[in-house]
């Protein structure tokens, strides 16, 4: 111990004595260090870390699955047959994410909130921080109002108090009791709901339906001894009876079973882990050069060495000692890295935004600590081994004479090289894979959506089940709005839909043609828009054939519906869609009303990767006949700055209502870039990560460069003795970078070939071996040695042949 103290008090001697030495190595491996650990506290709170409750290993979520939407909610009397039937789970639960209106305190609040069966909490093994769960005979039709709050929302809307259980709460203009408060991780599928409301109340008023998916998500646990295949047998079993049962909804219908985790993450899962091994390079990197600067300094130190062993020292002794100094620089680094990877966290939560699955749990734990405890100790052990084979090699007379100083440095020559070489290879392996997502991100954002996205406001519009519960209510209400809204300074158009473009998703729904019932229960579906008279001007999606809509219709007219052109030609290829009569509902019904179709518009997205999927519009006049119109997004073409038409929107829809909230206003491009918000996060880090990459390479370039400039001086000054010119002292001191370069450069575009594969499943319209980026990234590569090297070759070219060979 006395040994190791003295080693210790000698290698911060020796740090004091070179500090820029010390600020260098400390700061190039914090950078690999702190990015290592960020990216690691994202993949542990996401990917790692059980969920918060009890054997989570043993929930699972049951979806339906078709051949066409391989999974997909469940309707609620399948949801109760698989409740009712299946002997695989100990219990079996039901959520069902919505949003609801806080109000009668300041302004009124939309807040995310969930629908739970009273068994949620038992199946999960969840207890309530305050107060108790739902009972089943409040879990039910005529059942007591009653709620459970967040722990958030207890903290903000109550200030933490203990009085709140009893309280009431105004939710979509009713009342409810506060009986319990959420554990704050509470957190089941990807929302996090503020409230939790009795799922049954909601539950018996849907039609008696399996066409019907309203939402309903079931969440089972797993018997003790029944393996998660076990359960997926019996589930197609099950699925296969009530297809027998009920053919005209079950048919093709199955059963989709899976681990709740794993479902919850599947779709960050391969991108975080690509981005793990990404900075696992940068930290490589980091490594290999701070081992070319201990090198550089060994080899400085081997006058120092070399008296050491003369007195006795051995050779492990002054391993011991580097190695010392190493885990001390490595220490050093992990504080500083640690403190970049907290400062990190919150930004990358932020640019990963609603995308990031559990985002919430995201921190530097316990577990974020020892991984990093455990990153800087093989660090250090790692770049600490580069001067080993100097020091075996180090011999006490020759390092003595002066007139071989020289020599043992040339010894070490090879592995500096190979140290560069690996930088060059792995900053190319980067930039090629940053370079594909850049180029793929570039294409995708550059899609056409089908409209014109500028000059456009959108402000979400979600109207209370029970203040709105009348038809004409709910009419009068957004035609005010429209109206009114029309007329204010600096708007060209308002229009509504009940879902806008580029949302990711749409609310699909069975339809038939008639004359043409579905053929082997293979029924027409399409997504569903209600959308005002003056929709498609707001927007400027394009009319192809017929007409839009007008004033008439409306209530107590004739039903129209407009179509976009993927419908038409999916379901009416070779043959005018107007005129045609589309009904909702998979067979033809007499009680649900014949709609006409009266144009055809061009296609837009729901999401820019995808194609445009097969789309009706009804006016919601109309609409609102068949499923009340709870939901709009108001859609404001403006004249100029769409974001300064915010506040008079507002403060107009207060006017209206002052209990009605808005949600969310954004502007359209602000809208389309949020839902690329994912291939950004990834594109960004990627870049980010080969940019510092690519950074350290050249610093390893430079450095290496300097050192053998410094080392040759001699030998350059006999050069430039001889008749050398300064062109061709500067071509040999470059063209020895470049070859290091090219090296590098090939092996990592070698390595290109075999690791993109990895990343092609995140490139839109970019092949894995795309020409431009490869070619891209090796011009990158040249011209960043070409500059490293640039200042160390010019000094090469300044030597003074006179002074060179005077020194020994």
């Amino acid at each position: 111990m006395q040994i190791f103290l003295q080693d210790i008090r000698y290698g911060i001697r020796r740090f004091r004595k070179d500090p820029a030495f010390m600020a260098v190595t400390i700061i190039t491996l914090a950078l690999g260090i702190g990015a290592t650990s960020a990216i690691f506290s994202v993949v542990n709170g996401v990917l790692l870390r059980p969920l918060p409750f009890p054997h989570s290993d043993r929930v699972v979520l049951l979806m339906e699955q078709t051949k066409t939407f391989p999974r997909f909610t469940v309707s609620y009397q399948n949801f109760v047959d698989w409740r009712a039937q299946a002997k695989s789970f100990e219990s079996v639960a039901a959520v069902r994410n919505t949003v609801v209106t806080l109000s009668g305190a300041g302004e009124p609040e939309r807040l995310p909130a969930q629908m739970a069966t009273a068994n949620l909490f038992s199946t999960l093994g969840i207890n309530v921080t305050e107060g108790r769960p739902f009972t089943q005979d409040e879990d039910r039709a005529g059942g007591p109002s009653v709620v459970l709050i967040s722990h958030s929302l207890w903290q903000r809307r109550f200030g933490g108090a203990y009085d709140v259980l009893g309280r009431s709460l105004t939710l979509d203009d009713r009342p409810y009791t506060i009986i319990g408060v959420l554990p704050w991780d509470y957190q089941v599928l990807v929302q996090v709901p503020d409230v939790v409301l009795p799922f049954e109340p909601w539950a018996k008023t849907l039609p008696d339906d399996r066409a019907w998916h309203p939402g309903i998500v079931p969440i089972a646990s797993l018997k003790p001894g029944v393996s998660l295949e076990q359960a997926r047998s019996e589930m197609t079993v099950i699925a296969q009876a009530l297809e027998k049962e009920y053919p005209i909804y079950n048919t093709g219908t199955g059963a989709f079973v899976n681990s709740i985790q794993d479902q919850m993450v599947e779709n960050a899962r391969p991108a975080l882990w690509v981005l793990m091994g990404a900075v696992g390079l940068v930290l490589l990197i980091a490594c290999t050069n701070v081992a070319n600067l201990l090198l550089a300094n060994s080899a400085g130190r081997q006058q120092e060495f070399a008296v050491r062993r003369s007195i006795g020292a051995s050779r492990f002794r002054i391993f011991r000692q580097l190695l010392t100094e190493s885990v001390l620089l490595s220490i050093a680094s992990a504080v500083l890295g640690l403190l970049l990877a907290w400062a990190a966290v919150p930004a990358l939560v932020g640019l990963a935004g609603s995308t990031l699955p559990l985002g919430n749990r995201v921190s530097i734990d316990w577990s974020v600590l020892l991984f990093t405890i455990s990153v800087a100790a093989f660090s250090g052990i790692l770049f600490g081994l580069a001067p080993l084979r100097y020091i075996i090699r180090m011999g006490v007379p020759e390092t003595l004479n002066e007139a071989t100083k020289g020599g043992a440095t040339r010894s070490t020559s090879m592995t500096r090289a190979v140290l560069v070489v690996t930088q060059v290879a792995v900053a190319a392996l980067l930039l090629v894979g940053a370079g594909l997502l850049l180029h793929s991100f570039e294409r995708l954002v550059a899609v056409a959506p089908g409209f014109t996205p500028d000059h456009i406001l959108i402000a979400d519009i979600p109207l209370s089940p029970n203040s709105h519960d009348k038809t004409n209510e709910r009419i009068d209400f957004y035609e005010r709005v429209l109206q009114q809204t029309a007329t204010l300074p600096g708007v060209r158009t308002a229009g509504a839909s009940s879902l806008v473009p580029v949302s990711g998703t749409g609310s699909a729904i069975y339809f038939n043609i008639r004359g043409r019932p579905p053929q082997n229960n293979q029924y027409a579906i399409g997504n569903y828009r209600s959308v005002s008279t003056n929709y498609f001007a707001a927007i400027h999606i394009p009319l192809q054939q017929g007409r839009l809509f007008q004033d008439t219709d409306r209530e107590g007219h004739p039903m129209a519906v407009i179509i976009n052109s993927t419908l038409a030609r999916t379901f009416f290829p070779n043959q005018s869609p107007l005129g045609q009569y589309m009904q909702i509902g998979g067979l033809p019904d007499d009680d649900v009303p014949w709609m006409e179709v009266v144009g055809v518009v061009g296609d837009v997205k729901q999401a820019l990767g995808n194609e445009a999927p097969a789309e009706f519009y009804i006016p919601y006049r109309q609409s609102d006949s068949l499923f009340p119109v709870q939901f709009m997004s108001l859609v404001v073409r403006t004249e100029s700055n769409p974001q300064a038409l915010a506040t008079s929107v507002r403060r107009l829809l207060n006017q209206i209502d002052p209990n009605q909230p808005v949600v969310k206003i954004r502007t359209m491009e602000d809208h389309i870039a949020d839902s690329v918000s994912e291939p950004r996060f990834r594109t960004v880090l990627l870049s980010l990560f080969a940019g510092i990459a690519l950074t350290l390479a050249g610093i390893g370039i430079f450095s290496v460069l300097a050192y053998t400039v410094t080392q040759q001086t001699r030998e350059i000054g006999v050069r430039v003795a001889l008749g050398a010119s300064r062109h061709q002292i500067f071509g040999l001191t470059l063209g020895y970078t470049l070859r290091l370069t090219v090296i590098g450069l090939v092996i990592g575009l070698a390595s290109a070939f075999v690791f993109t594969r990895y990343v092609s499943a995140f490139l839109f319209q970019v092949p894995s071996y795309d020409l431009v980026t490869l070619t891209g990234t090796a011009v990158v590569i040249v011209l960043v040695a070409i500059a490293a090297s640039y200042l160390p070759s010019r000094r090469a070219t300044g030597i003074d042949p006179t002074k060179a060979l005077r020194q020994n």
